[in-house]
Parts: C-alpha cells; structure tokens; sequence
C-alpha cells in the first residue's frame, strides 16, 4: 500500500515571515487535518533531524501542539492605532514615554511579534527532540506489553520518529506543501528520495512573485528563492498550484529554464471556511476584539506586494470627501512583513489616519471569525493578480470582497467578487466609496452570496492531491 509523506518540517523551523507567510501557513495546516481525516492509514508526516537523508515520521497529534498550529485556537491578539486623548495624558503625567514615542514602540512591539514567534516555534521544537524521544520510548514500552491496543495505535506509535528511510516504499510519494527553499541542499533530499528509495517527489507552488517581482521582497530572498526553484523544479513528478494563473507562471518558469515537466501541472481547489470554533466561541471572541462601529476588513501579512499603502491613500481620499463620523474604520488583520516600514512610519505619523485605521494581529480563529462576521465587506488591494485565500473566505462568510482587478479570469470568484485598479487611485476610492456609502446596495449583494457562493471544503482540496499521489 503506497503512502504519501507529507514534509511539514516548516511548522518546526520556520525562521521567519519571509519562508512562511500566514496565508501559506494557514494553508498547510488546514490541508494537512484534511488529508489525515481523507486518509489516516496512507498519510505520513516527516520532518528534517539532521542531513538532507536524515528525515523521520512525525505523529500528526505532536504536529498539532507546535505553537505555531495552536496559535489559531488560542491565538495572541494585539490591537495599535490612535491611542486616546485620556491614555496620552495619562502617560505623560506618569512620566512614561511621549505619545509619539509610544506609539512607535506600538509599531516596533508589533513587527519584532515575528521574531517573537520564530523564537517560540524554535524553542517547542527544541523541547520536542529532547523531550519527545523518551515519551515515544515510553510510549513504545507500554504498547509492546499491552495485548489490548488496537493495531492502529500500535501503527501509529511506532511510526512516530522512526527514519523515513525505513518507512518509505518504491512508489510512495514525499509532498512539499509548504515552502522549503530556506533548505539549500533540498535537492540532494530529493534526489536520495528517487534515485535511492524509488520514492516519487511532488511539489505545491503556491507562487513564483520572487522570480517575477523582485523588488517587493529583499535581495537575499530572490538569491535564495530562484536558486532553490532551479535545482528542485527539474526533479518534480508532480506539480500542484492553487491556480490556473500560478499554472502559467510555473509553464512559463520551466520553458525559461529549458526544463520541462513530465506529469501535467494539477490545480488544487483551495478551501475556505468558517472557524470550526462554533457560534458561542465567536461571540466571546467579538467581546475580546475591542472593535467598535462600521469597519472594513483587509486580511493579510502586511507587505508590499498586498498593498496597504493604496488603501492608506484611500482613507486619506474619503476622508476628505465624505461627512465627519461616515467613513468606517480600515481594520488591517495580519502581521507586520518585510519592506513595509514607510508604511508603518506614514501610519504613526498621521496618528493612524486620524483613528481611522487600525491594526490586529495574531487573532484566534474564533477571533479571525468575529472580525469577518461583524465587517461591512472585505477588501483585497493585491498586486499579485491572484484571489487570496482571504478573499475566499469572506465570500464563505457571506461578505462582500472587492479585490484588485485580476491579470486573467477568475473561475473560483463565482463571479461575486467585485474588482478594482490597485494602481489607480481614483478607481480604487469609486469603488470602495460607492460600497461604503449604498448600504442598500451592499446589502442586496451579501444577499446574492449567501444565495449563489458554492464553498470548497478543505476537503475536495486533500481529495484532488490523493487523486495525483496514490
């Protein structure tokens, strides 16, 4: 029986933001829960202990205390913006820090939260090698003595941290779903995989922006990223991408590079849904999230390619055109990135926009839930060209989503998203104004979604991957 073995060493030692993204992450996560619960006797999960050939099984249930999985039930939710009148005096008279001084300490506290978060992903997979080992021999001890354990969780605890190269079969399939480009020697893994173990290697491209846009990421990134994707492309049995238009650019990539594929490239169909938090959870998060009034959503790591500033520029736009107290907050959802520090210094320097912006970060899933649900509608200024998962899920919400106009059509919009230019300004603000100020309008299309938007589960997208792999 043929297995897949599911690479998930990202979620142990993921360094920052750059390899990572919290779309990507979320994606991972929520693929691997499906593709276990599709398929529990054929899904294997390894992470990396040492060398390019030295990888070992890991039980799904560790994977899932890893900080970096437990934040989405937990989370760490961190609101800045404009701080009140009341809290500035207050300071001062206490002697603490000036506003503006605080206020940058805000923004500085928000970006290091990455770094932070690297730390503690470090240090849980630390503890897991020097701790998990003996609970596994422990584990293993009992299981041996103990004639009534089902044979399944017999299978399973003696998988757990066992070498690949003694699980693994000729014909089984080693998948890549995250990125692994930090990984300069990947390609010598995947090389021992086919060549010496007959085990075939299939890749998930969720993007090749790095490639083609280098400017909105840094020089190190770009080195890195294409080196990684010319040594590692050629050696794919199986592509998978989350578009049609991801399609194209790994096409386009492989003829440049005179290196083409053998197996034709698979569009996964990406999966959105509520929190699986429940409705009782949601309402205590909506009290935890201190959110007030009217506000818009944008979901997302903030970085140059998702285009924050535009969205900062519209503010500005509105607010000059429309009556004092009508325009809505803009409520960014996501963590600080890379290359977006003029952005941040022109947030503290207008006092974000005067109030009208502000920043949350590190939400639970019950809190990401609240946030889309008490939103008048989603905005997706990208520059990317492609719907994020983001705008998914607001249609799986029922939320209107005006997106960035798209480089090609979009089938997995359903037609209704609604789009602007996001390098024009003056679109960009008659599309977002005319949905802030015609609330009948807006109203009469959250009908239409709730009535026409077909979601995809999570788990037509772990089918579409087993289909291609056993």
């Amino acid at each position: 029986m043929n297995r897949v073995w599911i690479d998930v060493d990202v979620l142990f030692t993921s360094p920052s933001l750059e390899v990572c993204s919290e779309d990507v992450r979320r994606f991972l996560v929520e693929v691997c829960l499906a593709l276990q619960a599709c398929a529990p006797d054929r899904i294997g999960f390894v992470r990396r202990k040492s060398g390019p050939q030295d990888w070992i099984s890991v039980d799904w249930a560790d994977v899932k205390d890893l900080p970096v999985v437990t934040q989405y039930w937990t989370g760490a939710l961190h609101v800045i913006g404009r701080q009140s009148e009341a809290k500035k005096h207050s300071k001062v008279r206490n002697g603490a820090a000036p506003p503006h001084v605080a206020g940058i300490a805000d923004v500085l506290r928000t970006q290091f939260q990455v770094l932070r978060a690297a730390s503690g992903w470090f240090g849980a997979a630390a503890r897991y090698g020097a701790q998990q080992w003996q609970e596994n021999l422990v584990r293993r001890s009992i299981l041996s003595k103990n004639d009534g354990v089902t044979g399944k969780s017999r299978h399973s605890a003696l998988l757990n941290g066992a070498p690949l190269k003694d699980l693994a079969r000729p014909g089984d399939f080693f998948l890549a779903l995250g990125p692994s480009w930090n990984r300069p020697d990947y390609s010598q893994t995947i090389r021992w995989l086919r060549d010496v173990m007959r085990v075939q290697f299939a890749l998930f491209v969720h993007d090749l922006q790095p490639v083609r846009y280098p400017e909105w990421f840094t020089k190190a990134t770009n080195t890195h990223y294409e080196a990684w994707h010319r040594t590692v492309l050629p050696l794919v049995d199986q592509v998978f991408v989350r578009s049609d238009a991801v399609a194209e650019e790994v096409t386009g990539y492989l003829a440049h590079i005179k290196r083409p594929l053998l197996q034709p490239i698979v569009t996964v169909p990406v999966g959105s849904g509520p929190a699986p938090t429940g409705g009782n959870l949601s309402r205590q998060a909506a009290r935890k999230t201190p959110l007030e009034g009217n506000y818009v959503l944008c979901v997302g790591t903030l970085e140059p390619r998702r285009n924050h500033e535009l969205l900062l520029r519209v503010w500005r736009h509105l607010q000059k055109g429309m009556a004092e107290g009508s325009l809505p907050k803009l409520v960014f959802v996501g963590q600080v990135g890379w290359l977006v520090s003029d952005l941040m210094q022109q947030l503290e320097n207008s006092d974000w926009l005067n109030g009208q912006v502000l920043l949350v970060s590190a939400p639970s899933d019950a809190q990401r839930d609240a946030l889309y649900r008490n939103c008048l509608f989603t905005v997706d200024p990208s520059l990317s060209g492609d719907l994020s998962l983001p705008a998914l899920e607001s249609l799986q919400y029922g939320k209107p989503c005006l997106a960035s106009k798209p480089l090609a059509e979009r089938t997995s919009d359903q037609g209704l998203v609604r789009y602007f230019d996001p390098l024009n300004l003056h679109d960009a603000s008659r599309v977002i104004g005319k949905a802030i100020e015609d609330r009948d309008e807006l109203k009469c299309w959250a009908d239409e979604i709730e009535r026409r938007f077909k979601p995809v589960s999570w788990q037509q997208s772990a089918q579409t991957i087993l289909q291609h792999t056993l």
